[in-house]
Order: structure tokens, then C-alpha cells, then sequence
């Protein structure tokens, strides 16, 4: 078996730098590369894969506007329990002053009765 000339000058360890670790590696730039397809396949998974970005960023804006959604009820939950209780507040003062009203009116009626009828 003959080992390729390049290989033969050089030691495996010293071809491949040892302070690169794949962890570091950072090939985001790659899919920004503009490169024409070479297949239909290749064209399908890149169509693939810009679609399954968009799916996330459309699933990330669903998941805000539901939030938005509940917080929107939860405040307007809020104010209706608000309103309700300001208008039971409301009758509940109109019976009392309707109350009050009716006891003055009878004992007007009994003074002018009494001056009436001495």
C-alpha cells in the first residue's frame, strides 16, 4: 500500500491544528452562501430548511400574540370584576338612599298630620 505524497511528508498531527476545537467552529456563514443548486434534492432541503426557520420565527410570534391575548383578557377580566362590583356598590347606596328617602317622607307626613290635627 502506498501512502499519497502529501501525506508522506507531513506527520497527521501537524496537519490538523490542535487549538481548533469543533465545538468553536462557527459555519452559520455558510448558509448565507449563495449557491446555485446542484440537484433537485439539494434545492429541496435548502427550501427545507429556510421553511423550517420561518415555521419557528411564526411559531415564536403565535406564542407572543397568545400571550398578549391573555393578558389582554386577564386585564379586561379585570375591569369588567371592577365595573361589576362599582355598580352592586351603586344599587346597593341607591336602596339606602331610596330607604331613607321613604322614612323622611313618613315622618314628614306624620308632622304635617299632627299639625293638622292637634
Amino acid at each position: 500500500m502506498q501512502i499519497p505524497l502529501c501525506l508522506r511528508e507531513r506527520n497527521a498531527t501537524n496537519f490538523i491544528p490542535t487549538g481548533i476545537h469543533p465545538k468553536e467552529l462557527n459555519i452559520n456563514w455558510l448558509s448565507k452562501l449563495n449557491v446555485n443548486p446542484v440537484s433537485t434534492e439539494l434545492a429541496l432541503l435548502q427550501r427545507n430548511a429556510e421553511l423550517v426557520t420561518e415555521n419557528k420565527k411564526l411559531k415564536k410570534e403565535l406564542l407572543d400574540q397568545k400571550l398578549l391575548l391573555l393578558e389582554y383578557k386577564a386585564a379586561s377580566e379585570a375591569k369588567h370584576e371592577e365595573a361589576r362590583i362599582r355598580e352592586e356598590n351603586l344599587i346597593k347606596s341607591n336602596n339606602v338612599f331610596k330607604e331613607e328617602m321613604r322614612k323622611q317622607y313618613e315622618l314628614t307626613n306624620k308632622l304635617l298630620q299632627r299639625q293638622a290635627n292637634p
